[in-house]
């Protein structure tokens, strides 16, 4: 490997001893060798770091910092990156083995593409197969699709050139949440057709509690900042797809509601999802199926929802 790699990898991590270490052993085991890890430690309490530490392989470079969030730690390890392209993956998530030789062989002979990203599939907090997935998008993604419908869904799923985002302005530590979706959709406004999906399985998401998503105040907020300066930048854009944006998100928030077991708050929420855009509400399942499990953990007896969501679920891996 050179002075500089081709690929630098992004790791933030706080409180994640559980995960870590499968998250870093992704990364080593990837068939393309030409990459950094930095693994960025937001002044964890839980051993994290001294499981980060204990990986002996000169491509490994692990920081520390007092806690400040994710998104101060995204931007500072961003900045410590010295190869073209930047992949991030999250330190509870995994990857493929042939994650970055996907990427990289798409972005070598794709040059007007800036950003990639990759199928997900949603783990459990123990590496289950939930049966979920990200939305299966293939090829080219638009601006105005992206904000109308984030199928990126998360950042472990993200390979892009480093030129492209610091083009775009880097990443904005002022959102605290969001602050991902809005930085990619900064470098979707840079030129029309450098977002891309590789339609393939090649992160794999995990999905636990105690994470951001969870949230939700948090995240409103933040996407509310988000709109406010993608409506300066984009405005013509935005226009076309500000209410099934928010409807979407609604249904997002509707979902950290549902997990959090506020059953009637995520109702409410999917109810403002419709108001935000009736016509797109109806013709998306996936808002008939938030609305109807928030409707069985409502009025239904706890065992039963509990039933009805593990049928529902194992029906989808089916």
């Amino acid at each position: 490997m050179g002075d500089s790699p081709a690929v630098s990898v992004v790791m933030t991590a706080y409180n994640v001893a559980p995960y870590i270490g499968a998250a870093i052993q992704s990364a080593l085991a990837q068939t393309f060798r030409d990459f950094e890890l930095l693994v960025l430690d937001d002044g964890s309490t839980d051993g994290t770091l001294r499981i980060a530490e204990q990986f002996q392989d000169r491509r490994v470079r692990v920081l520390r910092s007092p806690h400040r969030g994710a998104a101060m730690q995204l931007r500072h390890g961003i900045e410590q990156t010295s190869g073209p392209y930047v992949a991030l993956l999250d330190a509870d998530d995994l990857w493929s083995p042939n994650k970055l030789e996907q990427h990289v062989r798409f972005l070598d002979a794709q040059p007007r593409a800036d950003l990639t990203f990759s199928w997900s599939r949603i783990i459990d907090e123990d590496g289950r197969d939930t049966g979920l997935t990200s939305r299966l998008w293939d090829g080219p993604i638009s601006f105005s699709e992206l904000l109308a419908d984030n199928v990126i869904g998360n950042g472990s799923a993200l390979v892009f050139r480093r030129e492209a985002l610091v083009a775009a302005g880097g990443i904005d530590a002022s959102l605290a949440a969001c602050y991902d979706l809005d930085a990619w959709l900064r470098i979707g406004a840079l030129r029309p057709g450098n977002l891309w999906a590789i339609p393939e399985f090649l992160t794999f998401y995990r999905r636990r509690h105690g994470q951001l998503t969870g949230d939700v105040p948090v995240i409103e907020r933040s996407f509310e900042q988000l709109m406010q300066k993608a409506r300066w930048f984009a405005p013509r854009a935005v226009a076309l797809v500000e209410g099934r944006a928010r409807s979407n998100m609604q249904r997002f928030c509707a979902y950290g509601w549902y997990q959090a077991g506020s059953y009637g708050r995520a109702f409410g929420t999917m109810t403002r999802s419709l108001r935000r855009a009736p016509r797109v509400f109806f013709a998306d399942r996936r808002n008939w199926e938030m609305t109807a499990a928030a409707l069985s953990g409502l009025l239904l007896p706890a065992g039963l929802h509990r039933r009805i969501t593990g049928a529902a679920l194992r029906a989808r891996r089916a």
